[in-house]
């Protein structure tokens, strides 16, 4: 009976109490984070950097941009982003160019495999983000972008 009560009380997940973090946003936020990361490099059928996509796609919307522009709008740190654009050069991804008038700055665009390469992972999460829509509804889905955005916007 008081294992019953306890259990009750507590969010207890396999052998593990959780009671502490069941409250905790940003605990529940960093196993969404890590479980999307997850199903995405599945789907997709490679390896994948953090925030890759986020980046090619803000690249692909912003040609022509400097890298802390980029980094500021992926919500990355200049020193997270710069091991992400050097694998996408190396790769053949990107081009970067220096930006006339500042020594410091690179203007970024895709390149025509970049485009490609792009495209492929849209088609993935798309198909991610229909199974996301299917579980939560339209208007769960559309509320839960709602509630990230303000979160950011609180911290």
């Amino acid at each position: 009976m008081a294992g019953d009560k306890a259990n009750k009380s507590n969010k207890v997940t396999g052998d593990m109490q959780m009671t502490t973090l069941d409250g905790v946003v940003g605990f529940h936020m960093r196993k969404a984070i890590l479980r999307a990361q997850g199903t995405f490099a599945t789907v997709a059928g490679k390896k994948l950097m953090t925030g890759q996509y986020s980046v090619m796609a803000i690249i692909n919307e912003n040609p022509g941009h400097t890298q802390s522009a980029i980094a500021e709008a992926a919500g990355l740190d200049r020193s997270s982003l710069v091991p992400i654009l050097n694998k996408f050069e190396t790769e053949g991804l990107i081009l970067r160019a220096p930006v006339k008038g500042d020594k410091r700055a690179y203007a970024v665009r895709l390149t025509k495999k970049g485009e490609r390469e792009l495209a492929e992972l849209e088609e993935k999460v798309r198909e991610i983000e229909a199974k996301v829509v299917a579980g939560l509804g339209a208007d769960d889905h559309q509320r839960l972008i709602s509630l990230l955005k303000r979160f950011h916007d609180i911290l």
